[in-house]
């Protein structure tokens, strides 16, 4: 069953791209007269930590710059780290008593969060409000469910919706002799395979274009990518009794896959070295995407001839299915009742940039508001038109599994797909994979 946030989410962008009218919502407070400054004139020092995508951090620092000038007793130090190792880094600060005061952190870490009772329930008076449903109203419907537990928020707002599908080199397409990609209906992933084998291109034993690519060593990419095509086939990471299960033949088949399609050369790990960088210099013709990925790659090369098509379906598939994700901030329930109010009034400035998150990061927010008259989704339509096709993905998006045991999982998932990517027996690497996935749980 689709969650609510995706079909919310969908709604209205699709029906924004449609051109169909719209019931603008009643505008959020924002900025600084969303909530008054904290009493105290104290000096508060908070660590603020996010991951480093380059085109977010100008509007984090800015945002640092605005909050402090608001609030002079506040001293915000701004720390981002690469993605590949950022939610482990967030999980050893805690650990080691050194966790941020405020952090983005994705949905999916929810679980975990709460078990180890590191994330503190909102404070809806830091966003000019008296209740928790005051609090949730200022937000799309559905689009904080992912962050509640026993009736209680635990987000000061969601930083960005996301889903992926299929981005494409036009020009390598036309050098290969494909055509360009529908936008209405997917590819199979079978048909996927031929065409990266088609685009990859080399020079004797040298590759110099890869035909398909993602970030294969990042264990939430593993998910991202390969629990639709689970899914698809009918599959679930968790079973009906809450445990991981690797050996189901769903699982089977994605490998089985995956170990094709490398060994067709349509992909190759040692290619890699970054998702976007790789794709705008020509060093890989397909990659897969969100709306984030538009800004860095026009930017990045200008004459990049792009596209986008539909995440890719396994031909009698049991459903459509694509992925869904969010990010969004949360406040440490290890600091200070001081650094927490701080920290929520800080969130509350960082969500009222829905503007800054979309024009300059790509980010889909989920706090109401209009621009220039217009909804969000109208907004965020007339940006670029090869959006729509991303945004249509969206009503077939499903979150991630929910573990407490996110990141081990996750990683077991990672290495068995190298093991199996590097040639081993499927099954072989499918049963010790659910070897450690039982030793994880059991932990």
């Amino acid at each position: 069953m689709k969650s609510r946030v995706h079909s919310l989410l969908a709604l209205l962008l699709v029906s924004a791209m449609l051109l169909s009218a719209c019931t603008m919502p009643v505008a959020a407070p924002t900025g600084g007269d969303a909530a008054a400054p904290a009493a105290s004139d104290e000096p508060i020092e908070l660590l603020y930590m996010t991951h480093n995508h380059a085109p977010s951090i100008p509007i984090n620092e800015a945002a640092i710059a605005e909050f402090q000038e608001m609030h002079p007793n506040v001293t915000i130090t701004f720390d981002n780290s690469p993605h590949s190792n950022y939610e482990q880094k967030i999980l050893t600060a805690f650990a080691g008593g050194t966790g941020p005061d405020v952090f983005w952190a994705g949905d999916w870490m929810v679980p975990q969060f709460l078990d180890a009772g590191i994330v503190a329930p909102v404070d809806p008076t830091a966003f000019g409000v008296a209740t928790q449903d005051e609090f949730e109203a200022l937000f799309d419907a559905g689009s904080l469910d992912a962050f509640k537990s026993e009736g209680q928020i635990y987000t000061g707002g969601v930083s960005e919706y996301n889903t992926f599908s299929l981005i494409y080199n036009v020009d390598a397409f036309a050098e290969a002799g494909i055509d360009p990609l529908p936008k209405d209906e997917p590819i199979t992933w079978e048909e996927l395979a031929e065409i990266a084998a088609k685009l990859t291109v080399k020079d004797g034993d040298a590759t110099t274009r890869i035909g398909l690519a993602w970030p294969f060593s990042v264990p939430i990419w593993t998910v991202l990518i390969q629990e639709p095509m689970l899914r698809q086939k009918g599959g679930e990471l968790i079973n009906a009794e809450g445990k991981p299960d690797f050996t189901q033949q769903a699982m089977v088949d994605v490998m089985t896959y995956l170990q094709g399609l490398r060994s067709a050369n349509g992909i190759d790990p040692a290619t890699y070295t970054d998702l976007l960088q790789d794709f705008a210099n020509g060093r890989s013709a397909m990659i897969f995407g969100g709306p984030w990925a538009a800004k860095p790659l026009n930017d990045i090369n200008a004459d990049l001839n792009w596209d986008t098509a539909p995440l890719p379906q396994f031909a009698g598939a049991a459903e459509r299915v694509t992925t869904l994700y969010a990010w969004a901030w949360f406040v440490s329930s290890k600091s200070s009742p001081e650094k927490q109010k701080a920290a929520w009034e800080f969130v509350n400035l960082l969500t009222s940039k829905q503007q800054e998150w979309w024009d300059s990061v790509g980010y889909v927010q989920a706090r109401k508001t209009e621009i220039n008259g217009m909804s969000l989704p109208e907004y965020y339509a007339q940006s670029d038109p090869r959006l729509a096709t991303i945004f249509a993905d969206y009503p077939y998006g499903k979150s991630e599994f929910r573990s407490t045991k996110y990141f081990e999982l996750s990683d077991i998932w990672t290495r068995a797909q190298d093991r199996v990517l590097a040639g081993e027996d499927v099954m072989t690497v499918l049963q010790d994979a659910q070897s450690q996935a039982d030793a994880a749980m059991a932990e």
